[in-house]
């Protein structure tokens, strides 16, 4: 057999950073979000969840929910940075806001 060549591993200066995406509730009730408000990284996922005994929807520019009522759910990965305001379009007075960074 031919001895192989082989060649010893170099280290080198970069990192790589691994991060694990996680999933952020969001609850329904009183007519309200709650949080209103949340702040998310690249790859995360918000669960939303109908705690009231009226129906709504979560309306955004890149999702959008079936009418929900109680105890429904959505679910949406956020694959992009950005600012996602939603609301109920059943009750325009509710909305939230994801930011994602």
């Amino acid at each position: 057999m031919t001895p192989v060549n082989e060649t010893p591993a170099i280290p080198t200066n970069e990192t790589t950073t691994i991060t694990e995406s996680k999933t952020v509730e969001v609850s329904i009730e009183d007519f309200a979000f709650k949080p209103k408000s949340i702040e998310i990284s690249v790859g995360d996922t918000v669960k939303w969840t109908n705690l009231d005994s009226a129906s709504h929807t979560i309306a955004g520019t890149d999702f959008t929910s079936e009418v929900l009522s109680k105890n429904g759910v959505l679910i949406h990965t956020f694959s992009k940075a950005g600012i996602y305001n939603y609301r109920c379009s059943i009750h325009p007075s509710m909305n939230g806001i994801v930011i994602v960074e």
